[in-house]
């Protein structure tokens, strides 16, 4: 057993450490499968049965969909859990209670636990849990062991095979936009993604799902039909009826039959965010049928107080930095219309790195339809990241429109960009996002501000 972490440690450090406990016992890679999972879970008493949940499911908004479902419930009055992932700037940030990060202390506890049990076990010790299916555990000890009303818990990769599948207690499924990734694993092709995630409709269990077209519409209803799983899909059975978008935010008029239309703003940037407000807003007026705390009132005062950094947030530095973490091609053209309907008529200068398990070319074409210059960077020490001289070569085959530049120091990329244009967007990984921003936010303390 390792000892608690010393509580003198700087709270990044203090999860940085927990971090590296749960690589050090798990397996390497994605490993798509629930016996480990399910193996686990029994063994230490079936937390993941402990507490009612709201699954939330997708391919590109699931954190926001769940930053602004966790505010509204607590809003209601709810006492509430936040499972999200990736994280930005440590592990903490993944699981949080009402809103507020669970001390390093609790997490090292509930892992103590994990540890033990898988070392103590023959099956689970010659064959250990993946990373993200011990942080998941952990998470559900967490919270099963927290007095919470309801957790909001967002999927991996999604699917039959990902860990928080085996959810026991879940009152809703909710679908966000579904697109291209990790095709590898969920199958090849829009339609293959969407039968794998659509394949956890529980039976029974009512479901929202946000518009996706005819065909993903289409599977969504027959699925749900099957299941009998009671859905509603954006754009069918509710509409946004009007949108307003600016720089401090968006809002836009909801309508549900059996409620009068309703005016709802948020503060995250971007036409998309006024779906996933509106998906979380669906999902809640749903669940107000059985949770009598949600009210209209409680959802306009969530989704007016979200927060969800590094998704097309606004460091306020000049000139303006711009952090968006879209990472497949459906989040660059979301990224991509933003900035064009946002800030007409100027060309970003985009800083951009990039894993090179995505489908990069699409993205850099996505975004090249800004006209904007190209700083391509790099994460030191990660391998999965594309190479700042190889990010440049992919640009150019496009071509890209505008000048292309190599920064292989992602600070000094920054920097030199924010010397050269207007508007500054760093984007291609939420694990770059996270690193740059650390630098920001140092640029913004009083000892590092710009004078």
């Amino acid at each position: 057993m390792i000892e608690n972490l010393p509580a003198s440690l700087p709270v990044r450090e203090q999860f940085d450490r927990i971090e590296g406990r749960i690589l050090g016992a798990s397996s390497p890679g994605i490993r798509p499968g629930l016996s480990r999972m399910a193996r686990l879970c029994s063994l230490l008493g079936n937390p993941e049965r402990a507490f009612p949940a709201i699954h939330v499911l997708g391919t590109n908004g699931k954190g926001s969909v769940c930053a602004a479902l966790d505010s509204i419930l607590r809003e209601s009055g709810y006492r509430t859990a936040r499972y999200t992932s990736p994280h930005l700037d440590h592990l903490g940030e993944r699981l949080t209670f009402d809103g507020t990060i669970l001390p390093a202390e609790t997490w090292d506890e509930a892992l103590d636990l994990v540890i033990g049990t898988v070392s103590s076990d023959s099956r689970l010790s010659e064959d250990p849990p993946s990373a993200f299916e011990i942080m998941t555990v952990v998470a559900f000890l967490c919270i099963a062991q927290g007095d919470r009303e309801i957790a909001v818990i967002e999927a991996g990769l999604g699917g039959r095979l990902d860990a928080t599948n085996l959810l026991g207690d879940v009152r809703m499924t909710v679908f966000s936009a579904i697109g291209l990734d990790h095709e590898d694993i969920l199958g090849q092709g829009i339609e293959a993604i969407a039968r794998e995630k659509f394949s956890v409709l529980r039976r029974g269990v009512p479901a929202v799902s946000a518009a996706g077209g005819a065909l993903l519409d289409g599977l969504a209803a027959t699925q749900a039909k099957k299941m009998g799983s009671p859905i509603s899909i954006l754009g069918r059975d509710a509409m946004i009826t009007f949108r307003d978008s600016g720089i401090q935010g968006s809002s836009f008029y909801f309508v549900l039959p059996g409620f009068a239309p309703f005016r709802f703003s948020t503060p995250l940037l971007g036409e998309h965010q006024i779906d996933n407000a509106a998906l979380a807003s669906l999902a809640c007026l749903k669940l107000s049928q059985c949770w009598a705390g949600i009210s209209v009132e409680a959802i306009r005062r969530g989704l007016e107080t979200t927060s969800w950094p590094g998704r097309l947030e606004r460091i306020p530095l000049i000139p303006p930095v711009l952090l968006d973490g879209a990472h497949n091609p459906q989040g660059s053209e979301a990224l991509s219309r933003t900035l064009a309907s946002l800030w007409p008529g100027i060309r970003p200068i985009f800083v951009m790195a990039a894993m090179k398990d995505k489908d990069i070319t699409e993205m850099l074409r996505a975004l090249s339809r800004t006209h904007g210059e190209l700083f391509c960077t790099e994460i030191k020490g990660l391998e999965r990241c594309e190479t700042a001289p190889r990010l440049a070569a992919r640009a150019l085959e496009l071509p890209w429109p505008g000048p292309v530049k190599v920064f292989p120091d992602s600070r000094e990329a920054l920097l030199e960009a924010m010397k050269s244009g207007p508007l500054v967007v760093c984007t291609g990984s939420l694990y770059f996002i996270g690193s740059i921003r650390r630098f920001l936010v140092e640029m913004l303390s009083p000892e590092g501000k710009q004078g």
